[in-house]
């Protein structure tokens, strides 16, 4: 048998408790002393659930007392103490536990204890009473009514004690309700509550302001803890990306493609301008709860990033992910630069919290104090504004319950006699403060306060620091990564640096209580700088398998350290010589860490994935033939197309072509793709190239990706979308046995397949085609190229139910580029209805669908008997009848004559 750990989760009877303890409260006695103290009476009660319950399976207790201990509340310390509980297992063995102080309002403790006997425990709850001295001095007897001494200091709740049985049966009882199973059809949101499963297949994308997302950041390397080195990534566990380059739907967002004509440009077939570079047109998507946000660019102003002045936007706009269907539309929020979706667990509050938007403003470059302006992401509508916020740094990180923290060094003391202290920031508690029973999200709220930290420490060994440490990476409940010093640099590191050959220094803050102090440094390490006076930059963190890394500059290489102790691990060759180049920087190798690897790609082209533990390269994508090939030949003046990761998620890695800028005409086959993070292996690709410096045009959540297409000047949004399926039978009977045709359709009904052009070039709706052949269809179907030649549809399975209830599997068939299949079924010899379905049971670029028909097989005629045809040579019909008739007048006259001698009697 086993005791677990109190649950502080709300239970019914608490919840019942609360209102009663209210309700009796307006019962109690007036405020006024008493000689002698009052003896009162406590009323003790024990429950246990399940109820019997199974050997080995969990029972939940519930002890509680009926009365109310004075001026209790959530958030102070009035409370019952010293509840005890004891469990008498069938055999006789005693286990007590007691719990000092009650902290449930409402005067009840939970607890769990797992029976490990079959036959009947016995459980008694024990309350020893207590003397109430603990409560406030003042004490208001009515709502509104001025506070006098407290009168019930010194009385004492009586003891009391309760009993209950659990019966426990070798046989577990039914299991939890575990909600639907995973989808097999096309689903869209919201999900049904009691499909808490599907979390696996949903998800969300906070934008590049979020602490998980990558962008244009000043330090730091972790994608998936607080940004990259200018490392356009986005990389968060949760993400739940396409699988497939089906086409959902697109959206021109400004006049795209090519112009037309020769009196524009002199460069024939030049393209319209797309945001190449810096003036990114679709910056920063964000996901949340299934619907899309994004800020429309106005004509050829900012949509980048910029360092002063409020850039040029239209409105945001708020689509349905799957579709494109405009939701809302509002000219008066800003370009947006984060998601907040934060879990609320207060007394009476359980639940995530709509999706807000935020759009921030001031800090940074502009020396204004930072602030968030929220708005509700369901209608647009404004909710508060946010003041002061510490301007987030490296030192960011997410909190368990979505909430934003931020890791600060502040100097309490002088210049000349320092006092420095580390605090954690919460986010939550802006909307939330300690103690609160709801959040709230409605007017000025001043993040400066000293009650949005959860906690302020003490860092003495700040204190002897000639100069200002850097934090590099951030994480809950673990360490900050911090540096001293000036990295090596030969005056040429990313936006001009300064040159420095000297040694420096990092070190790990701790911030997990359980490991010792938090604020205290857990180890120090100094590194000399290395050899041929190569640059140091900083590289990714991956606090899973405990590894930060560096890139030198000069030699486009990766080394890796010891999270746990600093020491250096490993140091491997280098790249490809352009990606020396980096993804938006000179001298930036990109990189961003997940499932224990570390991918790297820039201007080379190639992916290079490594184990993050020991720097074994594992494998490379771009540098093979068929399906894993980046080279362009003569389409790129480089070789190979400039290759970015953009996302990671679902064991897949996302990567787009995208370079600082290019010239117009766009060169021609750069792609969008999706790779296996295992093993490097292609599983789609769609044509596309893709603007972004310092900011990123990508997002993922729920299986489905978008992107800026330069190509065209369009949204993208591609997954798994809805198909339909007809199947047709002849409708007038078939005789048994004989052949028959069954024929029908596949066909794709995603939102797209109803735009304009589609609709006009497939009236007759646009077939679904296989995994294999979705590269080419889709451009086909959306990009103006040519039909494949090669296409392949999707499978139908046709299946039958005969007149007798038999399942009979007739065969597959395989649609063609109109959508159609056609099937030949040789009919059984059992008369009777029959019905037919097709089943397509669905691929990585479409959901399944099924349809059904009937069918009536009757059975054959009866054969007609043959006609002689009369011999030739012989008598007249006529003769032949009074031959006939002579022949039978001779029977009749046998047949009376033996009559006659067979009633003669014998002598």
């Amino acid at each position: 048998m086993q005791i677990a750990k109190n649950k502080t989760a709300a239970i019914a009877i608490a919840i019942f408790l609360m209102l009663s303890m209210g309700a009796s409260m307006m019962l109690l006695p007036s405020a006024s002393a008493h000689t002698p103290a009052w003896n009162i009476p406590t009323y003790a009660y024990v429950w246990a659930s399940p109820n019997p319950v199974g050997e080995g399976q969990t029972v939940s207790v519930y002890m509680w007392l009926t009365n109310y201990y004075y001026g209790a509340g959530s958030q102070n310390s009035y409370k019952f103490h010293n509840y005890e509980l004891t469990i008498t297992a069938p055999n006789g063995a005693v286990t007590t536990q007691t719990f000092p102080v009650i902290t449930d309002s409402t005067s009840n403790q939970h607890t769990d204890f797992v029976p490990n006997q079959v036959g009947t425990y016995n459980l008694t709850f024990t309350y020893p009473g207590q003397v109430y001295n603990n409560g406030p001095a003042l004490y208001a007897t009515a709502l509104g009514a001025p506070a006098g001494p407290n009168p019930y200091f010194n009385d004492t709740f009586l003891p009391s004690s309760a009993s209950t049985t659990v019966t426990v049966q070798a046989t577990p009882i039914a299991a939890p309700l575990t909600g639907a199973p995973l989808p097999t059809a096309y689903w869209t949101r919201p999900i049904y509550g009691e499909n808490t499963g599907w979390y696996t297949i949903a998800s969300n994308w906070l934008g590049i302001g979020a602490p998980n997302y990558g962008g244009w950041t000043n330090t730091g390397a972790d994608a998936a803890m607080g940004g990259s080195s200018f490392l356009q990534v986005g990389q968060y566990d949760g993400d739940v990306g396409s699988q497939t380059s089906h086409v959902m739907w697109t959206k021109p967002l400004q006049s795209g493609g090519v112009v037309g004509g020769t009196d524009i440009s002199s460069r024939l077939g030049d393209t319209y301008f797309d945001g190449s570079a810096y003036l990114i047109r679709y910056n920063n998507p964000i996901i949340l709860d299934g619907m899309l946000y994004y800020t429309e660019p106005v004509g050829f102003s900012a949509s980048g990033y910029t360092f002063t002045g409020a850039p040029g936007y239209g409105p945001t706009v708020c689509v349905d992910l799957q579709t494109g269907q405009q939701i809302w539309s509002s000219i008066n929020i800003p370009a947006l630069s984060f998601g907040y979706m934060q879990s609320v667990d207060t007394v009476n509050e359980h639940g995530v919290n709509p999706p807000i938007l935020v759009a921030t403003y001031g800090g940074g470059f502009t020396g204004l104090p930072a602030g968030w302006e929220c708005f509700d992401g369901d209608t647009g509508n404004w909710l508060c504004n946010i003041t002061d916020v510490p301007t987030f740094s490296t030192g960011r990180a997410m909190g368990p319950d979505g909430n934003y923290l931020n890791y600060i060094f502040t100097n309490t003391g002088t210049p000349t006699s320092s006092d420095w202290i580390l605090s954690e920031w919460n986010s939550s508690l802006l909307f939330t403060p300690a103690g609160a029973e709801a959040p709230t999200f409605t007017g000025i709220i001043n993040g400066a306060s000293g009650a949005d930290y959860d906690w302020n420490v003490s860092v003495p060994w700040m204190n002897t620091m000639t100069s200002t440490p850097t934090i590099v990476s951030a994480n809950y409940n673990d360490g900050i990564l911090m540096e001293n010093g000036t990295m090596p640099s030969n005056g040429e590191n990313m936006l001009y640096g300064t040159t420095s050959s000297a040694p420096y220094t990092y070190f790990f803050v701790n911030l997990n209580a359980t490991v010792g102090p938090i604020g205290s440094v857990l180890w120090w390490s100094t590194l000399q700088p290395p050899a041929n006076n190569y640059t140091v930059v900083q590289g990714p963190v991956d606090w899973n398998t405990r590894v930060f890394m560096q890139s030198y500059k000069e030699n486009v290489n990766w080394v890796g350290y010891s999270l746990t102790n600093g020491k250096l691990l490993w140091t491997d060759p280098p790249q490809q010589g352009l990606d020396y180049y980096g993804s938006t920087s000179a001298g930036i190798l990109p990189g961003a860490v997940a499932y224990g690897n570390l991918y790297s790609s820039g201007y080379g082209g190639w992916v290079y994935c490594y184990n993050d533990v020991t720097g074994k390269l594992l494998w490379t994508y771009g540098s093979g033939g068929a399906g894993n090939s980046t080279n362009a030949g003569f389409n790129y003046p480089y070789g190979y197309y400039p290759t970015q990761i953009n996302a990671i998620g679902n064991g897949i890695i996302y990567l787009i072509t995208s370079a600082h800028t290019w010239t117009t005409p766009i060169y021609k086959g750069a792609m969008a793709t999706a790779i296996n993070a295992t093993t490097g292996q292609q599983i789609w690709q769609i044509s596309s190239i893709t603007a972004e410096f310092g900011m990123m045009s990508y997002a993922m959540a729920d299986g489905y990706n978008t992107w800026f297409n330069g190509y065209d000047n369009s949204i993208y949004v591609v997954g798994r979308g809805p198909s339909a399926t007809t199947v047709q039978a002849p409708q007038t009977a078939i005789t048994a046995g004989s052949n028959v045709i069954i024929q029908g359709t596949v066909m794709d009904i995603s939102a797209g397949t109803k735009q304009t052009e589609q609709a006009a070039d497939f009236p007759n709706g646009v077939p679904c085609a296989s995994d294999a052949s979705m590269t080419a269809w889709m451009a086909y179907v959306y990009q103006q190229q040519p039909c494949p030649t090669n296409f392949t549809g999707v499978k139908v399975t046709l299946t039958a139910i005969d007149p007798n209830n038999n399942f009979i599997t007739l065969g597959t068939a395989t649609t063609d580029a109109t959508g159609h299949f056609i099937f030949a079924w040789q009919t059984p010899t059992v008369p009777g209805k029959y019905t037919v379905t097709a089943t397509f049971a669905g691929t990585n670029g479409y959901w399944g669908s099924v349809d059904e028909t009937g069918m009536y097989v009757q059975s054959p005629g009866p054969t007609a008997a043959p006609t002689a045809s009369p011999p030739t040579g012989l008598a007249s019909t006529a003769s032949l009848e009074l031959g006939i008739v002579a022949v039978i007048i001779v029977i009749i006259i046998i047949g009376v004559v033996l009559a006659l001698l067979m009633m003669r009697k014998h002598p």
